[in-house]
């Protein structure tokens, strides 16, 4: 089973931080409102003067290893 991930860009910091789920991303950065994370399509990212967003698959061992042997 594939889990995304969500990679959150600090622009004015330059710290990047990454989630299990947006309720995680919200919950530790209350400046984004919920509502508005929720409606994001984040299938290409998003991104403000402040944020961006990205939304990426962590990959396990096994599944790096299945990859390399269907390739």
């Amino acid at each position: 089973m594939k889990r995304k991930i969500l990679h959150l860009e600090l622009k004015t910091t330059g710290e990047h931080k990454y989630y299990g789920s947006l309720v995680a991303l919200w919950k530790d950065n209350e400046a984004i409102p919920y509502h508005t994370i929720k409606r994001l399509d984040l299938s290409d990212g998003w991104e403000n003067e402040a944020f961006k967003i990205r939304l990426g698959i962590l990959l396990t061992p096994s599944e790096v290893e299945a990859g390399k042997n269907n390739g």
